[in-house]
């Protein structure tokens, strides 16, 4: 791939021309006439065609991603490196393939040309180092951005008009039917049982979606992907119109072709259970907002997932919030008690607020602080060359996953499936990287003043008082790193401070819980 002179230029010849490829396929597209191989090739030839041996060859930066967005890796890798001076010339095989959105387009040109990169297509006559083809890209980026928008709106217009004659629209084939040949909706038997099981048990016994999912679960039942049935899996299958023969596209539902699972009086049923039901949940609440001040560090002592805040009405009507375990929530094996939120929040501020006016923890944290701006340098730079090598080890197995697509070997859904995986596991090391930069240069800082230290703990009190709820649960969560609730039993508790962790028995600050305030199927 990369081309060779036989003799070094002179010192004072011209430099050879750095060239570097950008090539992109998308996974829906069904009949691309290049792959990423056949791209490389075109250009290749293109270069030879023009330069002879006289060019030298830059990266190769490839995407496998719909052109209509700009956060592609292999993109934003090309014009880093523009920007660093790493290439001349950026050779495309067609315009559309850098972007289909004219001012997407013309804000890259400029960026590139700010940094004396030329850009250049293969099939279209324009060139960027001179007026008349930055003219000519303007217009092939128009035409590019018009034939995207004429394909989307077709697209639409068959899948709506599909929907209407009845046939299925989608990619993910309903729990409880399958595809024949002619991709009609075929039942599936095993499945069909579950299905009226769930509707049987809602409708006629009368149980919510949480302990109809628990039933399916002690039963030995899983979803088709081998998981336990949460509760908002089954309200999402008691909602889904499929099931008594319907399609839903968009906002509206049209008859469907395919046999229905449930008759449509029992559908309807369900429904207006799930309204009575939501009528009667109005001062039920669950969330990881502001309103709950531990919610992202209160975990279960049972399963040891996160509790989220929520709040419900006890037999007098009075609101009364708390934490629930989030596994419980979903309906899976674990039976951890609801625990009220205010006692706990309260104790755990009081002992946040006496531990930062403590002497001796204000000599262990000034102690801490300035060893750690000597010692810990090194070993961040350990950890930015550990996270480095993962990157660069994520990366190679995305391209390894192109290249199995490529060739042939893997899905074009598989391979989309992995590569998104992929792209998360990188996003979260890109994170992780800044994090660890941010940390260095907070090590820059000078030493820190034993007075200055005294009095930024001891205003607190009057800190957190005047806080908004948004403010004051970051200022706890950048104090406590983990609460452990065991029941009604034990609470442990994690600082971010140089003290020991802290365990308590519920008698000793917690009144009476009376875990049925509040609760609902």
């Amino acid at each position: 791939m990369i081309a060779k002179t036989k003799n070094l230029p002179a010192p004072d010849a011209v430099r050879m021309p750095r060239v570097a490829f950008y090539i992109r396929i998308s996974t829906d597209e069904d009949h691309q006439k290049y792959s990423l191989p056949a791209q490389t090739e075109r250009l290749e030839a293109y270069c030879k065609a023009q330069h002879g041996d006289a060019w030298e060859m830059g990266k190769v930066y490839r995407d496998m991603e719909s052109g209509t967005h700009m956060n592609r890796p292999g993109l934003s890798e090309m014009l880093f490196d523009a920007e660093a001076g790493r290439f001349d010339t950026l050779l495309v095989f067609r315009v559309d393939r850098l972007s289909r959105k004219v001012h997407e387009l013309a804000r890259m040109v400029e960026d590139l040309t700010r940094h004396g990169v030329v850009l250049k297509s293969i099939t279209e006559p324009f060139d960027t180092g001179n007026a008349a083809g930055k003219m000519m890209l303007q217009m092939l980026g128009v035409f590019a951005e018009f034939e995207h928008a004429t394909i989307v709106e077709r697209t639409k217009v068959g899948m709506a008009k599909k929907a209407m004659d009845g046939k299925f629209v989608g990619h993910t084939v309903p729990y409880g039917y399958r595809l024949d040949e002619s991709k009609q909706l075929v039942i599936h038997d095993e499945e069909a049982v579950i299905i009226r099981k769930i509707f049987k048990l809602y409708t006629v016994e009368r149980q919510g979606a949480y302990s109809v999912g628990r039933a399916l679960n002690e039963a030995g039942h899983r979803t088709r992907a081998g998981r336990k049935w949460t509760k908002q899996v089954v309200l999402n299958a008691l909602q889904n119109p499929i099931y008594m023969g319907k399609l839903r596209w968009r906002r509206e539902v049209h008859d469907g072709n395919h046999e229905p699972i449930v008759p449509e009086d029992t559908f309807e049923k369900v429904q207006e259970i799930l309204q009575e039901r939501a009528a009667d949940s109005k001062g039920r609440q669950f969330s990881n907002g502001d309103d709950r001040l531990f919610t992202g560090v209160v975990r279960c002592g049972r399963c040891n997932a996160p509790m989220y805040g929520g709040g419900g009405k006890d037999r007098n009507g009075v609101y009364i919030p708390y934490y629930v375990c989030s596994k419980r929530m979903r309906g899976l094996d674990c039976k951890q008690e609801y625990v009220r939120a205010e006692p706990l929040e309260e104790a755990l501020i009081q002992d946040v607020t006496m531990i930062l006016h403590d002497e001796g923890l204000l000599a262990r944290v000034w102690e801490k602080a300035n060893s750690q701006l000597a010692v810990e340098k090194p070993d961040l730079d350990a950890e930015v060359r550990k996270v480095d090598s993962e990157i660069a080890d994520t990366r190679k197995r995305i391209d390894r996953y192109f290249a199995a697509f490529e060739e042939g070997r893997m899905k074009p859904e598989t391979a989309e499936s992995k590569i998104e995986e992929l792209k998360g596991r990188l996003a979260d090391l890109e994170v992780e990287r800044q994090a660890i930069e941010d940390q260095r240069e907070r090590l820059d800082l000078p030493p820190l003043s034993k007075e200055f230290l005294r009095e930024l703990m001891g205003r607190f009190d009057k800190v957190f008082a005047a806080g908004t709820a948004a403010q004051k649960k970051h200022l706890l969560h950048s104090l406590v790193q983990k609460v452990l609730l065991k029941g009604r039993e034990t609470v442990e508790v994690w600082y971010r401070l140089p003290s020991p962790d802290r365990f308590y028995t519920w008698q000793e600050w917690l009144p009476s819980v009376d875990s049925n305030h509040g609760q609902a199927d």
